[in-house]
């Protein structure tokens, strides 16, 4: 079996990346497959590949997007799935398919214009959390403590954007990140909050910061959080998926579900190294 992997030149500037990336080569040698780096070229020679799995960053308007659709029609196996860019990719849809399937999140209203502004912030109470819908890596996400605060927030997201979400705001000192490949957890860990921010890549002193990784091996987590996480990953699809979730009051709350998960030697698979055989099994089946 022939795997391309789909990368971008940003997927080479931390040392973490470049050896997670090393380490699905290896693994996939072992398995009998061989597994090639792959840049924009891929688009011209893909069929010289049995399967396809993206590592750059996907969203509909970017090249991944484009690899994903032709790898599908060319009839290949591709991890992500065109499907699940397009609906993770859209913070919107995701809440409705979460909602439709009874998934617990925090209490969430979606704002089309300023005037239910202020009575839907009452609603939801302060501080509250505001998402602008095609945002990532905590990127439009901010948080607002009045209705001052709220409305510059809005009126600039609403220049991207038609509609906003707004959030109850859970204060945790981390987040879970559970790792699914088709509908079944395959890593387990945690997201810490940075010290003085609220959210997992933060400004602090105008510095920009990232919470440290904690790896927890799967067998040690909550079977409900373990199974929360495979519901909710089952909402969007087969593909892989990390999904955020908090721990808050003794309960979980779903808060993100993201296609193409980040995956970093020393983080994510410190417990669960096996996510990588899991990985190239999935694309070679």
């Amino acid at each position: 079996m022939k795997i391309a992997c789909f990368v971008e030149s940003y997927n080479f500037t931390q040392k973490q990346e470049v050896q997670a990336l090393q380490i699905f080569s290896e693994t996939a040698k072992k398995m009998g497959h061989s597994f090639e780096l792959r840049g924009k070229e891929i688009l011209e020679d893909m069929n010289r590949f049995d399967s396809v799995f993206i590592r750059a960053t996907t969203d509909p308007l970017f090249t991944a997007y484009t690899v994903s659709r032709l790898a599908e029609e060319m009839e290949k196996r591709v991890i992500d799935d065109s499907g699940s860019i397009r609906i993770c990719s859209n913070k919107i849809a995701v809440y409705y398919k979460l909602k439709k399937a009874n998934i617990p999140m925090p209490e969430t209203r979606i704002v089309y214009s300023l005037d239910e502004l202020e009575y839907t912030a009452e609603e939801l109470g302060y501080p509250l959390v505001v998402k602008s819908p095609n945002s990532r890596f905590s990127l439009y996400v901010e948080k607002a403590n009045n209705f001052s605060e709220l409305s510059t927030i809005v009126r600039r997201f609403m220049r991207r954007s038609k509609a906003v979400l707004l959030q109850e705001f859970m204060p945790t000192p981390f987040d879970w990140r559970i790792g699914v490949l088709e509908g079944e957890a395959i890593y387990s860990c945690k997201y810490l909050i940075p010290k003085g921010g609220w959210r997992i890549r933060d400004y602090v002193g105008n510095k920009k910061v990232w919470g440290d990784v904690i790896a927890i091996k799967l067998d040690n987590i909550p079977r409900k959080l373990r199974k929360l996480a495979e519901d909710s990953a089952k909402c969007i699809g087969d593909g892989l998926y990390g999904i955020d979730i908090k721990e808050f009051n003794g309960k979980y709350y779903v808060i993100e579900v993201n296609d193409n998960p980040t995956i970093m030697h020393g983080c994510e698979d410190t417990k669960n190294p096996e996510l990588y055989e899991k990985i190239i099994k999935a694309l070679s089946n």
